[in-house]
């Protein structure tokens, strides 16, 4: 299935300002402030995470092989 991208934009920019109306938010947020908040910043965690995750595991096989 095919979406309109522009479409979709409007939908998501509806839905944005409905909670933010029904959140009671006092300052209403810019739709890329809210795309950061919603995508881009879970993933940055995410690779965050994995990095240290790899470097701990590289570690220790390092620390193993000795």
């Amino acid at each position: 299935m095919v979406f309109s991208s522009a479409a979709l934009l409007d939908v998501v920019g509806w839905a944005l300002d409905v909670c933010q109306v029904l959140a009671c938010n006092p300052e209403f947020l810019e739709r890329s402030e809210v795309v950061d908040l919603l995508c881009c910043i879970p993933f940055q965690l995410i690779a965050r995470a994995y990095a240290l995750l790899l470097a701990s595991v590289r570690f220790r096989l390092a620390t193993h092989a000795e």
